[in-house]
């Protein structure tokens, strides 16, 4: 995937998260998992001078930001982010959003402290890596949460895109539901039975809430409102379903190549100890059943 499609899929689902309750969260363990990060972000905090100037790399819904002016209201926050729109972030606090990390707008040694959680990976890290020791102060820390290939949030999306795969490859569903919309947009009872059916066989095969429900489940309440009006406005929802499922395994399949960049340790971190900073330590970040989902490393 080239870099302006993967900004794209991002950007969609920054945007997508701030506009729902949800959580914003590439896991259905939102709790667990943000319990676990703001346990290891408040033990890196207690290393943080008062006053320090801290910024977060591909901040996204701020969710790092909010667990550190929580615990650290002394401190002067600043976010950064492909995305333009963003939630709102917490008190005193600046983003900028259409910025890449590997040139931002800031002045030389202009923070104390540098951090991202599951964005550092994402992007060119030996160029980011320049980029960052030039903004950060030359004293300053520095603090990735990086992801896991072998951890639950991983394993998560694999079982999300096989289930999109499951329903776009191997049995069709929006081909065969616009083959079967009649010229009149009224309800196609084929079409219905088709998406109820696969909606059911998708539960029974990966469970009730998964991914291979919901979406021929959406499609299937689709049908319905769609016979109020025309053919092309219903086949438009369709597209719209379909591409929001294009988007998501685009998005993973980002995920599953920051994931393994993450795990090249040695090649990640390559950018700073070309300018001789090491990493003084790294912490797993676990649920309480033991599940390493991410590593902070600390330089």
């Amino acid at each position: 995937m080239d870099k302006q499609r993967k900004d794209a899929v991002w950007k969609d689902f920054w945007a997508a998260q701030n506009a729902s309750s949800a959580p914003a969260v590439v896991s259905t363990q939102w709790d667990a998992i943000t319990r676990a990060q703001f346990d290891v972000w408040t033990d890196f905090l207690r290393e943080v001078k008062g006053g320090a100037k801290v910024l977060d790399i591909a901040t996204g819904a701020g969710k790092v930001l909010h667990m550190m002016r929580a615990t650290r209201p002394d401190l002067e926050l600043y976010g950064i982010d492909i995305a333009q729109d963003f939630p709102d972030p917490p008190h005193k606090t600046k983003l900028v959003g259409g910025v890449h990390m590997e040139e931002m707008p800031f002045d030389d040694g202009q923070f104390d402290v540098v951090v991202s959680q599951f964005g550092f990976e994402y992007g060119d890290t030996e160029a980011g890596a320049k980029e960052i020791l030039r903004v950060l102060h030359a004293e300053g820390r520095m603090a990735f949460m990086v992801h896991r290939g072998d951890g639950p949030i991983v394993a998560h999306n694999r079982k999300r895109i096989e289930q999109i795969s499951w329903l776009r490859d191997e049995n069709s569903l929006f081909s065969r539901i616009v083959e079967m919309i009649p010229v009149d947009s009224s309800i196609s009872q084929e079409a219905y039975d088709f998406a109820k059916d696969l909606a059911a066989r998708g539960e029974r095969k990966f469970g009730l809430g998964s991914v291979a429900w919901e979406i021929p489940e959406a499609v299937r309440r689709t049908l319905i409102l769609g016979a109020k009006g025309s053919r092309e406005k219903l086949i438009e929802t369709l597209d719209l379903i379909e591409e929001q499922a294009e988007s998501e395994v685009d998005r993973i399949r980002s995920l599953l190549v920051a994931s393994a960049a993450a795990d090249e340790r040695e090649k990640l971190l390559e950018g700073f100890t070309k300018q001789g900073r090491e990493a003084l330590h790294c912490t797993p970040v676990s649920l309480s059943k033991g599940e390493v989902f991410a590593d902070l490393i600390v330089l």
